[in-house]
């Protein structure tokens, strides 16, 4: 029945979102940021809805870690597609995500992520990935937070994949702290329970900021791995 109702929504949303993109549009040509926070305003009230509709209990910790007046990069295990659904749901700044680049072929959250300025990566095209990396530092630089799964890919395992090195250009370039984000239970929502929608808790942590200038030289040098290790750490502190 859940998975029946967020069908019959996305279809209502794809509908209605059609005038909204005329005046997103509108807005984008005006002021792109105004445009943007419109945009986050309008999805975060709608993923918060899938969420209550899917039947999932959230919990969110750490709110109060993430810096009120700076940007940063969010650096995210993955587990689900719910993993874009619950951090858009609860992140508090105007963030772009980096994202896949199928997601592209999603009507109507595609045009939405577009308005969020979000950022679509080519598996496999260096070339691209690092135009990517290049724009997200330059969205950073304007004040945007940059939300981020240095894995690369969705991990169906217990365990983290190696976090891409490349990805925390993002923020030494950028110079923004990373917020290490932690997320548990998204995929027995969805991926693990294939092709229904089932209720279940699921809980994200924003963790203690990450000043890369502030580590030590190798630390600094191995960054990515650096900051897999505290996201490790938190993954296995809050299993639920």
């Amino acid at each position: 029945m859940r998975t029946i109702i967020i069908l019959i929504m996305y279809v209502i949303i794809a509908i209605l979102s059609i005038p909204m993109y005329l005046v997103e549009f509108i807005l984008r040509k005006i002021n792109e940021k105004t445009a943007a926070r419109t945009a986050q305003a309008i999805v975060h009230a709608v993923f918060n809805a899938v969420l209550f509709v899917s039947g999932c209990q959230k919990t969110i910790v750490g709110l109060e870690n993430i810096p009120a007046d700076t940007p940063v990069m969010y650096a995210a295990n993955h587990r689900s597609f719910y993993d874009i659904v619950l951090a858009y749901a609860t992140v508090p700044g105007q963030t772009a995500f980096v994202s896949k680049n199928e997601i592209r072929k999603m009507p109507c959250v595609a045009q939405w992520m577009y308005f969020l300025n979000c950022l679509f990566m080519v598996r496999g095209d260096v070339k691209q990935n690092l135009n990517i990396i290049l724009r997200a530092i330059s969205l950073v630089k304007d004040g945007y937070s940059i939300y981020i799964a240095p894995e690369g890919t969705r991990n169906a395992t217990d365990t983290l994949l190696e976090f891409k090195e490349g990805s925390m250009k993002i923020a030494t370039k950028g110079k923004c702290p990373i917020i290490p984000v932690c997320i548990h239970g998204t995929e027995e929502i969805f991926e693990n329970r294939l092709p229904w929608i089932h209720k279940g808790k699921i809980r994200i942590e924003y963790g203690t900021p990450i000043y890369p200038d502030k580590l030590e030289k190798d630390e600094q040098k191995h960054l990515g791995a650096y900051v897999r290790g505290i996201v490790a750490q938190m993954y296995e502190n809050g299993k639920l």
